[in-house]
């Protein structure tokens, strides 16, 4: 996880550095959009902040999609615990005592 958090670390600002690098070194450079012209050293950021915000909807999806599996097992695990103890309920079985032996 260490890998992963400098890995984003390390992108991000890579992405922050080239967008400065394009707004000193090429200021003019304009994208036309159906808004108007935007700098381009605003929409590389703006993509990379996009793409991130898609990825961290799709992570909580994904989680919430995890915990709904988690609780659907849990349930499961009960029903089939119930189960087993109801079967050692109907069917006990003796244990034999040893007579120099204190029970516990």
């Amino acid at each position: 996880m260490k890998l992963a958090h400098w890995v984003f670390l390390l992108v991000t600002l890579g992405v922050a550095g080239a967008g400065f690098y394009l707004y000193l070194a090429f200021p003019f450079l304009e994208v036309p959009t159906p808004l108007g012209s935007w700098p381009l050293y605003y929409l590389l950021p703006g993509a990379y902040a996009l793409g991130f915000l898609v990825g961290g909807v799709y992570a909580l999806v994904l989680w919430l999609w995890g915990v709904g599996e988690r609780r659907a097992l849990l349930r499961e695990v009960r029903r089939l615990q119930g189960e087993v103890n109801a079967l050692k309920r109907e069917r006990i079985e003796e244990i034999p005592r040893i007579p120099d032996r204190e029970e516990v």
